[in-house]
Parts: structure tokens; sequence; C-alpha cells
């Protein structure tokens, strides 16, 4: 091979070796980049769980409760409310329907998530299968990162509103709970179902 032929080879590899790293080096900037974006929404996600690793059944059980122990009022308590007291529970009933919004709106946001979970995760096998096209991703992404994040929304006021009841939730029910042991030990027919009832919570 003569020089001449030896440069134009020479030459030759080096321009193709020039355009395959850039090249190369462009599909990992958009890999990288659909990475980033996808890692976006794997944290909100995560965050997402957190804010909703509420206990439904405790939620459930309150609601039930207070429930009944509002009904025990209205039966046996024949005295008049202080203003304390009637105050309490005035704050019960507010307490007793923010809990039954929860219990409503739980498993739809919850369910929601899940949801949103499993699209997340076929986005980025999709990407990682080389599925999508630039502006296919790009539209896929925007419409997960919207939904997650009007999920997030719900999933924060859900996990605010409980959190933020739980002090005056335990004094309350601590309160009326005096109340109906002191109504028990003087009203015997009251006292007679409290025993059904927790004859029947038994079964």
């Amino acid at each position: 091979m003569t020089k001449s032929k030896k440069e134009l080879v020479l030459t030759f590899s080096i321009i193709t070796l020039f355009f395959t790293s850039i090249f190369q080096t462009g599909c990992n900037s958009v890999s990288e980049k659909y990475s980033t974006r996808l890692d976006t929404l794997d944290m909100k996600l995560q965050l997402n769980a957190e804010l909703l690793s509420i206990d439904f059944t405790t939620i459930e059980n309150r609601e039930k409760t207070i429930i009944k122990q509002l009904r025990y009022m209205r039966k046996y308590y024949n005295k008049t409310y202080t203003q304390e007291l009637g105050n309490n529970l005035t704050k019960y009933k507010g307490i007793r329907k923010t809990y039954s919004n929860f219990i409503k709106n739980y498993p739809v946001v919850f369910n929601e998530m899940k949801a949103l979970e499993k699209q997340a995760a076929d986005l980025r096998e999709s990407v990682s299968n080389n599925d999508l096209d630039k502006s296919t991703f790009k539209q896929y992404y925007q419409t997960e990162l919207t939904d997650i994040n009007n999920n997030l929304a719900f999933s924060e006021r859900i996990n605010k509103s409980i959190h933020a009841l739980e002090p005056e939730y335990q004094r309350i029910s601590n309160s009326v709970s005096n109340v109906l042991k002191e109504l028990a030990q003087s009203n015997l027919e009251f006292s007679q179902e409290l025993k059904r009832d927790s004859i029947q919570n038994m079964k």
C-alpha cells in the first residue's frame, strides 16, 4: 500500500471514529436526559407512597367509635352540656367528618398512585427498549408528570388533614370516654348496652 493510500485509510478511520463518538455521545446524552426525568417521576411517587402510609383501618375504626360515642351521648346523656363538653362534641363531629372524607377518598388516591407507578415503570421499560422517539417520550412523560403531581397534591391534603387532627382527636376522645364511663356508672341501661356492644365487637 502506498503512502497516500495509507494516509487515506487513516484519515477515513479517524473520521469514522469521530462521527461514531459523536453519535454515541448524543445517544448517551439523550438516554441520561430520559433517565433523569424518569428518576424525577420515581422520586415523586416514592414521596406519594410515604404520604399515604396512613393506617386506613385505624382511621376506619376511629370513625366508627366516634359515631357510636355520639349516639350514646344523644341517647343517654340527659343533662345540660357544659360549654366545654358542647365545644368538644362539636369538634368531635368535625373530626368524624374529616375521617369519613378520608375513608371515602383514600382508596381512590391510593389506587391511582399504584396505577401511576405501573405507568412510570412501563415508560422506563419503553425507554430502555428504545421504543419511543423523543417527541413521543416527551408527550408521555409530561402526561405522567401532570397526573403524578395532581395525585401527590391530593395525598398531601389527605396526610395533612389526618396528622393535624391527631392531638385534638386524642384529647377529645379521652374526654368523651371519661364522660361516658361516669354515665355508665349511674345508668344501668347504658351500662348494659356497653356490655352488649363490647361482646358484639369481640365476635
